[in-house]
């Protein structure tokens, strides 16, 4: 064989081992490519948020009194959860966790109208993290069913004995205890009333009002 023969020969061997490297390094790189990118589908599918959805009902319990005589929208309070809220995909926020609310809603009894308190829950923190969870209440009336149920204000005679107290000169505390509670909430709207006061440890229900994901 000629020096140009073998010299074209070895250039030719040179060659295809330089494509045959080169043809394994970009498959090898194609299969590792689809390897992580189906072991990053299948950990997705495997670890789903977890997530408090809209309409969950929340129960808290308050920490503080909150009275609609000196209270201000925007004020925030703080309570916890009374039970566990269960989340979407599993799991749960145990009961216990610390709620942070504000006052969304109050009108300070006056004569002509009752004393109103509105309050709404804005994050629940639960292992070392707070979350912005939205919910809203039932605003709470003086003299309404809901607020003597609450133990805002007394009910039955003792209501009547109340508002006697308020709209009398002390004498008139008897009439006032045979008004009883029926009649307590026409007479709340026509004097100078009583205020709407959630003492500590009262159990309030919320409602999300947007579902949220916890992470």
């Amino acid at each position: 064989m000629s020096h140009h023969g073998f010299t074209f020969l070895t250039r030719g061997l040179l060659l295809a081992m330089t494509l045959a490297l080169s043809t394994g390094c970009n498959e090898s790189g194609q299969t590792d490519q689809a390897t992580s990118s189906k072991s990053g589908s299948v950990s997705t599918r495997i670890t789903p948020a977890r997530s408090v959805t809209a309409g969950t009902t929340i129960s808290v319990t308050l920490g503080s009194s909150i009275t609609s005589e000196n209270a201000s929208v925007g004020d925030a309070w703080h309570g916890t959860l009374a039970e566990n809220v269960e989340t979407q995909n599993g799991g749960m926020i145990a009961a216990g966790s610390d709620v942070h609310g504000v006052v969304t809603g109050v009108t300070p009894a006056k004569r002509g109208s009752r004393a109103m308190l509105d309050l709404g829950v804005r994050g629940i923190t639960t292992n070392g993290k707070n979350h912005p969870i939205i919910a809203n209440g039932e605003a709470i009336v003086a003299g309404s069913t809901r607020a003597r149920n609450l133990g805002a204000i007394a009910g039955g005679a003792a209501a009547g004995a109340l508002i006697g107290k308020v709209v009398g000169d002390g004498k008139n505390g008897a009439v006032g205890g045979l008004i009883g509670g029926a009649a307590a909430t026409g007479v709340v709207a026509t004097s100078k009333g009583y205020q709407v006061e959630l003492k500590p440890g009262t159990t309030l229900s919320f409602t999300v009002n947007q579902t949220v994901a916890l992470r």
